[in-house]
């Protein structure tokens, strides 16, 4: 991961952490009061999840920008391999929580869509983006 350092998604990602973690802290609340109890099975799944959520990520901007800068057929190929290891050492992530560590896999799974949910709330509260959308809607442009 030696690209990691010059790649230009790392500081936006670095600006969603916070927001994921905050995402991480509300959903072990949630499941707090929805259980009653302190699951200590939970937390371990969240806080696996929340690690494996970050690494997953960096190691897929790092396949995205290496993609970019070889030909079309290698970057097809390094991105499907990037998603496939991902989705496999989640799953054994998963399996292996279950059976052996006695984490929860549902814990494991939550953080998954922490990237998605933090996205979204930005770009929900981005001024500058809804008008330039505006802008370039009134003038024709696409």
């Amino acid at each position: 991961m030696s690209r990691l350092k010059d790649n230009p998604l790392r500081p936006f990602f670095k600006k969603l952490i916070f927001k994921m973690a905050a995402l991480l802290v509300i959903t072990y609340v949630i499941t707090a009061l929805i259980s009653f109890s302190l699951d200590l099975k939970m937390i371990a799944g969240l806080l696996v999840g929340f690690a494996f959520m970050i690494a997953s990520n960096l190691f897929m901007a790092d396949c995205m920008y290496y993609g970019v800068m070889v030909n079309r057929l290698y970057a097809k190929k390094i991105i499907v391999g990037s998603y496939m290891i991902r989705y496999i050492l989640l799953f054994l992530i998963c399996v292996l929580g279950y059976k052996f560590i006695k984490i929860n896999p549902f814990g494991v799974l939550i953080p998954q869509f922490y990237p998605r949910i933090a996205m979204t709330i930005d770009n929900l509260f981005k001024k500058e983006v809804k008008n330039d959308a505006d802008t370039a809607n009134k003038h024709g442009g696409a």
